[in-house]
């Protein structure tokens, strides 16, 4: 499903588009070139990307459900049910689910366009995988765990990842 242009969204239950990929759940709410919002269900004990940046967008995060260690620069903050993190795109940062339970929380990526991302890992096609790799650029010191980190979410991608459209 190519990102499109649209003008507004009006969802009822059900009729976004849902991708999981290794035990995590990313509703996509709206996609655009202009604005990405995803309900993202993270698994539990999800060690998250590595510390990373991309100056070409900006995320926002704001917790539902759960807890979520979002770590922006050297400073590292658990959140809370209606906490919320801004990170500029152009600063090293990351998020994890420390804990046993699932995170739930609204990711908002400004512009939009990472959605792809999402849907490449959720069908293992992994020239997209790779491409949207380039578009986030790791914090010195992370290739390693990068390395070890993108070949299992690669291999894995068409068995423990699916698209599924209209569904919550």
């Amino acid at each position: 499903m190519p990102t499109t242009e649209i003008t507004h969204a009006l969802l009822a239950p059900g009729e976004s588009e849902l991708i999981e990929v290794a035990g995590n759940r990313i509703r996509i709410i709206v996609a655009n070139p202009t604005l990405l919002v995803c309900d993202y269900s993270a698994a539990p004990h999800l060690p998250g990307p590595p510390l990373h940046v991309h100056p070409g967008f900006d995320e926002t995060y704001i917790v539902l459900e759960g807890r979520l260690e979002v770590t922006v620069a050297e400073e590292r903050r658990e959140l809370a049910p209606s906490a919320a993190a801004y990170v500029s795109g152009s600063v090293p940062h990351t998020f994890d689910n420390p804990g046993a339970e699932r995170a739930r929380f609204l990711s908002i990526c400004s512009p939009g366009g990472f959605e792809d991302f999402f849907r490449a890992i959720a069908t293992g096609d992994r020239e997209a995988i790779v491409g949207g790799l380039r578009a986030v650029r790791l914090r010195s010191g992370e290739d390693a765990r990068i390395s070890a980190h993108v070949p299992r979410v690669v291999d894995e991608g068409p068995e423990h990842g699916r698209r599924r459209a209209g569904v919550a």
